[in-house]
């Protein structure tokens, strides 16, 4: 076993280390960990990882196969969106623990902070005591178990999965419903305790989704041509416009969701028109050669940057927005223009990565299609903040594309109208998306450039924190994107464009 003391060894040397004895197959253990943050991030190989201490942030976070045996407390984000092997802390665990996990055994013996497991996929993620507010917000799949008391709205908007209740159900989440417990998942449950010898002697509660919100109660139907109605008398408001919308939410129950980009004419870059003295135009025989794109972006620290034949790159989008087959000629464009073509929210295909030389990975805050593997083979990484075209808001995929090839990529149902959150789990602030960064960069060795995605919005104020933050380069995005599902209202009257958002940028 190799031993490694943080009070001597820098967290970003360490975790070199712990990835170099991963590959001889070697056990680690990590003497004064004093709560430092990534500990063991990015490892995959199936080795035991034990930390004497309490550790901070992402601990065994993005990680694949190795066991971690932590002797204290945690910070938030433990285990952050691990595949397989387990990770065990013999104390208390901070907010969003397992958040994202897609087959891991994850166990705190203490108790749970706020919405633990959180966007999870799959897997098991267990407190021995109480949890706090929304456990399992948003879950996708998997099973949490709860052996105190579960905390307020536990399985708030869950998808799919189970949750275990072992003690007092303080209030149940929208969408969330108790079920009957099989004797087959009771034998199931009390396996699991005792392999990891965790005593309980409790009746358990079930709870899974009701089954309300999976689906739209009623689908948009292609319309006829406008308008629907003559009105009674002239009204500049009441155009046809305006009353097949209204016609057309009362009958779907909620706001229309439409791609493409917005309708209005809007200040355009096309629209610039730059004034010179063009009476020595001719004079160079071949005014291109006089003219160098060739553009290296994402360096700054330290990592292997993009290299542009022009500063151009394709826009993120999602393969389920668009077709398998389109994703994988956008990737073939680039690698013939030179260009880098990025996955969007959906999460990486083998398609559009053979097709494409140079392809960002981008993390959004469902986690959809996140992990290790995909993020090692790509050539930079993007966390999405928000879009231009429907700043503040989250996603939506109607349940006709979220096919089986597609729900395995993200790691959910397939058949489900896919919402996916707005916001991440686990950036809240300035502060917390600096430390964001920096598991990224330790999971993948600080090879690859870190990006950040802003909708147009308080620009100076976000550059300014994307700065601050380090991030290798900062994509800002006008209204005129397109988008696979945003309400019209949003597209056309919330965001700036992107000629006016350059000029605020500082």
């Amino acid at each position: 076993m190799v031993t490694i003391d943080l009070a001597e060894t820098p967290v970003r040397r360490a975790n070199e280390i712990i990835r170099e004895c991963g590959r001889e197959g070697e056990d680690v253990e990590v003497v004064n960990p004093d709560a430092r943050h990534h500990i063991g991030v990015g490892l995959i190989h199936d080795i035991t990882v034990r930390v004497r201490g309490s550790a901070g942030y992402f601990c065994a976070g993005l990680t694949d196969g190795p066991r971690f045996e932590v002797d204290n407390n945690v910070g938030w984000g433990l285990a952050d969106n691990v595949y397989r092997g387990s990770v065990v802390v013999g104390g208390n665990a901070g907010a969003i623990a397992g958040v994202a996990i897609r087959g891991a055994e994850v166990v705190v013996r203490g108790n749970i902070g706020s919405r633990a497991g959180q966007v999870m996929k799959a897997g098991t993620l267990c407190c021995a005591g109480n949890a706090n507010f929304m456990a399992g917000y948003m879950m996708y799949g998997g099973r949490i178990v709860i052996l105190g008391d579960s905390g307020e709205r536990v399985g708030e908007d869950m998808t799919g999965g189970e949750i275990y209740v072992g003690s007092r159900i303080v209030s149940l989440g929208s969408d969330a419903m108790l079920t009957d417990i099989s004797s087959d998942e009771t034998d199931s449950l009390r396996e699991f305790l005792d392999r990891y010898e965790i005593r309980f002697k409790g009746r358990f509660q079930k709870i899974v989704n009701a089954g309300k919100k999976l689906r739209y109660g009623t689908t948009e139907q292609q319309v006829r041509s406008i308008p629907f109605f003559t009105f009674s008398g002239a009204s500049d408001y009441w155009s046809a416009k305006v009353q097949e919308d209204v016609y057309v939410k009362s009958r779907i129950g909620r706001y229309r969701v439409r791609g493409y980009g917005g309708a209005r004419a809007l200040p355009h870059l096309a629209d610039l028109a730059f004034r010179n003295d063009v009476r020595d135009a001719g004079a160079v025989a071949d005014p291109v050669s006089l003219v160098h794109m060739h553009t290296l972006i994402g360096g700054k620290n330290g990592a292997k940057p993009l290299d542009l034949s022009m500063p151009l790159m394709i826009a993120p989008m999602s393969y389920g927005a668009l077709s398998r087959s389109t994703k994988q000629a956008i990737g073939m464009a680039s690698s013939l223009a030179g260009i880098a073509e990025n996955t969007g929210e959906g999460g990486m295909s083998d398609a559009q990565r053979g097709a494409a030389k140079q392809l960002i990975f981008q993390c959004l805050g469902g986690r959809l299609g996140w992990n290790i593997h995909d993020m090692n083979r790509a050539d930079g990484l993007e966390i999405y903040i928000s879009q231009g075209a429907k700043p503040g808001f989250g996603g939506q995929l109607m349940a006709k594309k979220v096919t089986k090839e597609l729900a395995a990529i993200r790691g959910i149902p397939a058949g489900i109208d896919l919402r996916s959150p707005s916001r991440h789990p686990d950036i809240l602030g300035a502060d917390d998306l600096v430390i964001k960064v920096e598991e990224l960069r330790e999971a993948t060795g600080y090879r690859l450039p870190v990006s950040v995605k802003l909708g147009a919005g308080r620009i100076r104020d976000d550059i300014k924190i994307a700065v601050k933050d380090g991030f290798d380069f900062v994509e800002l995005d006008g209204m005129q994107g397109s988008t696979g599902a945003a309400g019209a209202e949003v597209l056309e009257y919330v965001g700036i464009p992107t000629i006016s958002a350059i000029i605020e940028a500082p």
